[in-house]
């Protein structure tokens, strides 16, 4: 059975695997701009910034691990996002969710926790499924364009804010998803300075021609309504029930809970787009949740 931190976690990965949905609608709403995905990220961070500034002192007392928790959380959104708005769906998922490679790592060098056994198979796996979806031509699994570094740089920032939401003992989940949201408005800007990303120029509706038409509420509405869709169904609640179910459920486990998201972001990219998943993505998928699944595997006591 799981408690309602996990259902949390769960309720999450429905939002997280279609989180391409209404990014590409606004990108096209938007002309390649990005001043609707902004917006709609701004919308939810407005909507609590009075509980935020009530608590200001809060922020104080979290520090710089609340700093740090926003920035990487952010990140891993606008990064995984971008990946999905610019390049392939599956491909950006799958990059992200070597999460348990990262995970190994860093509890390595700064926890100082043992690489087990267990630990080594995550790593060949998740390894081997890099391998895999990149392609054998080189020596090193580099990824080949910014989309695919998107999704993979991503994944370590998520996995560094899974371990920062465990050590914040001192905010609120509200604050937390403040900073989250914060972090995700911040990266999202700094991402329009890379070449080939969305641009500062105004949407086209919005132009005084357009809003003097007789037909502006029609030409507004589905922008609109997608900014709305995106900003109170997706990112509030997505932020909020993830940061929640963290604080209470070990990273390994968040972990497993989220790879349901794998098959539902793979699945209506299939359904939706014409995005090429042949074999070799397949395998790789096949990998990189081994990897994941191994985590969740409960060890043999020792005496």
């Amino acid at each position: 059975m799981f408690d309602r931190y996990s259902l949390m976690i769960l309720a999450t990965t429905v939002l997280w695997g279609t989180f391409w949905i209404p990014l590409r609608k606004l990108d096209a709403y938007g002309d390649g701009s990005v001043w609707l995905t902004a917006t709609s990220i701004a919308l939810p961070l407005l909507l609590i910034m009075p509980w935020l500034i009530k608590r200001r002192h809060y922020w104080r007392d979290g520090g710089l691990t609340l700093l740090f928790l926003g920035l990487f959380f952010g990140a891993a959104a606008a990064m995984y996002g971008e990946g999905a708005l610019r390049g392939s769906v599956a491909r950006v998922i799958l990059l992200f969710y070597l999460t348990p490679v990262w995970s190994t790592l860093l509890a390595r060098i700064f926890l100082k926790e043992p690489i087990t056994r267990r630990r080594i198979v995550t790593l060949i796996l998740g390894i081997t499924g890099l391998y895999v979806i990149l392609g054998v031509d080189t020596l090193l699994p580099v990824p080949s364009n910014g989309s695919e570094w998107m999704g993979l740089i991503a994944g370590f920032c998520w996995g560094v804010a899974m371990v920062l939401v465990q050590k914040n003992k001192t905010s609120s989940v509200l604050d937390q998803t403040g900073a989250a949201l914060l972090g995700f408005l911040i990266v999202l800007l700094l991402l329009t300075l890379i070449p080939g990303g969305r641009s500062w120029e105004v949407p086209s509706f919005i132009h005084p021609d357009t809003l003097s038409s007789v037909d502006w509420v029609s030409v507004i509405g589905w922008p609109l309504f997608w900014v709305l869709l995106f900003g109170l169904l997706w990112n509030l609640p997505t932020t909020l029930l993830t940061l929640v179910g963290a604080a209470h459920v070990e990273p390994g486990k968040v972990a497993i809970l989220l790879m349901m998201e794998v098959l539902i972001g793979i699945g209506t990219a299939a359904l939706l787009t014409d995005e090429p998943f042949g074999t070799r993505e397949m395998a790789g998928a096949v990998l990189v949740l081994g990897a994941s699944i191994v985590e969740f595997i409960p060890q043999k006591k020792t005496r």
